[in-house]
């Protein structure tokens, strides 16, 4: 299961259980419903609006096959419009992060145990650089 928050510009995607496509896919339709075309396009302007994100991995057990590949293409598409992303997760899904990173190119990203998620949340709250 995949619950999607909007709010302000902070994007909260939390996963829980073992995630699927169809999970997948009523999450992308909540994030355009929410963000409307800015979800839907790869953002390349130098003055899109930048957003921030936190994924929360605390309660996932993990993705059925296929649907791992489908969440990096729908972030790919959309790296641009993240400026600052916090994960939440332990340490089975720390080299998760990696994949993260390598999308995120230009994103400030930071990884928090579930203990730590005053602090991702502080972080996300900050202006960015």
């Amino acid at each position: 299961m995949i619950s999607v928050d909007v709010a302000d510009a902070l994007i909260v995607v939390a996963m829980s259980g073992t995630v699927s496509d169809e999970d997948w896919d009523a999450a992308v339709f909540k994030l355009d419903e929410k963000l409307g075309s800015q979800a839907s396009v790869h953002l390349t302007l130098e003055d899109a609006p930048k957003l921030k994100m936190l994924i929360d991995w605390e309660k996932l057990d993990g993705w059925e096959k296929g649907t791992r590949s489908t969440c990096t293409w729908f972030c790919m598409g959309n790296q641009d419009m993240i400026d600052r992303l916090a994960v939440i997760c332990d340490d089975r899904w720390r080299d998760e992060t990696e994949r993260l990173v390598d999308i995120y190119k230009n994103a400030q990203i930071n990884v928090y145990y579930p203990r730590q998620r005053d602090l991702a949340t502080n972080w996300l709250s900050q202006a960015s650089k």
